[in-house]
């Protein structure tokens, strides 16, 4: 068995998994705001926060809080969607910048949080 054959069969048993949802880390978020602060992140991830391939937006609904706010500072901050070669991360740094405060974060992750549910 040559190993795209082995990754096939590995990636096949991962997409059969089911799907779970991260515990809640963070505190203070409000989904309703966050629902407004989301309209901007839709038409890369999609409404249902489930990614948008056409788009290179990978999928939110599901991964941990705490993940999505390092990322969310990431950008904002230019360590993510600065380099030359990180095509996907500077189309998203801009829309960080949407978020002008850490409770801004907290809210859209807050929001994403109820479309895991």
């Amino acid at each position: 068995m040559n190993t795209d054959e082995k990754v096939d069969i590995i990636a096949a048993y991962v997409a059969s998994l089911p799907r779970t949802n991260p515990a809640p880390t963070l505190e203070g978020g409000n989904p309703e705001t966050g629902k407004i602060y989301f309209a901007t992140c839709v038409q890369c991830h999609g409404a249902d926060a489930r990614g948008n391939i056409d788009e290179f937006g990978p999928p939110l609904a599901g991964a941990s809080d705490w993940y999505l706010l390092t990322q969310l500072q990431n950008f904002k901050a230019g360590v993510r969607g600065t380099h030359a070669d990180d095509i996907t991360g500077a189309k998203m740094r801009p829309f960080s910048m949407t978020l002008p405060t850490e409770q801004a974060m907290k809210d859209v992750i807050a929001y994403i949080g109820t479309l895991s549910e």
